[in-house]
């Protein structure tokens, strides 16, 4: 699998997330409580998963190659990580407003739950971005000897910084999120 695919294939994982992401949203807004325990769920996955890992190898790996290979890359990599800022501000006001929320403050509870939405709804339109124009266009400026070279720093990335078994534990976290989601009727895809 290329890099590119590879990413994809992470995203189908962070849609499943995102849908509970919004089920916890809705949930939250029509009942006035959170389900604390998921929604720190998903903080975790979003800060380990799809910051620490898939963002990291689009940051750190992809983009800068993307850069070197053409100036084509250049807007459409800065749009990215201004988006990636985004999603980490988000998380961050989640997180703030989160223990008031399961303590049944409720602007807290609008504040977390709002945060939940906005990050999801942003999420979407960045992958779809990504899946749409930015791999596309990584896969005509990069060589096979890119493709290849970036595979392999993926797979280091995995083993020596994401670590032994984490991949799974956090796409475990993604499923049960997603489940969450399907069992209240959201489909648990991206469009």
């Amino acid at each position: 699998m290329g890099p590119t695919a590879a990413l994809r294939h992470e995203h189908e994982l962070v849609c499943r997330a995102l849908a509970g992401a919004d089920t916890l949203a809705e949930t939250a807004r029509a009942t006035g409580d959170i389900d604390a325990a998921a929604a720190r769920d998903f903080i975790e996955f979003a800060r380990f998963f799809t910051d620490g890992c898939h963002h990291s190898k689009e940051e750190r790996l992809l983009f800068p190659r993307m850069r070197e290979r053409g100036a084509a890359a250049s807007a459409p990599v800065a749009a990215m990580l201004q988006e990636h800022e985004g999603g980490r501000e988000r998380v961050r006001r989640l997180e703030a407003a989160l223990d008031a929320a399961a303590a049944g403050d409720s602007d807290a509870v609008a504040r977390a739950a709002e945060n939940l939405s906005a990050y999801a709804a942003l999420l979407r339109s960045h992958i779809a971005k990504e899946n749409n124009v930015l791999f596309p266009l990584a896969d005509r400026l990069m060589s096979a000897d890119d493709q290849r070279e970036l595979e392999e720093a993926f797979e280091r990335v995995e083993a020596e910084e994401t670590g032994p078994g984490e991949h799974e534990r956090l796409a475990a976290i993604a499923e049960r999120l997603g489940r969450m989601a399907e069992a209240a009727g959201r489909d648990a895809v991206c469009d």
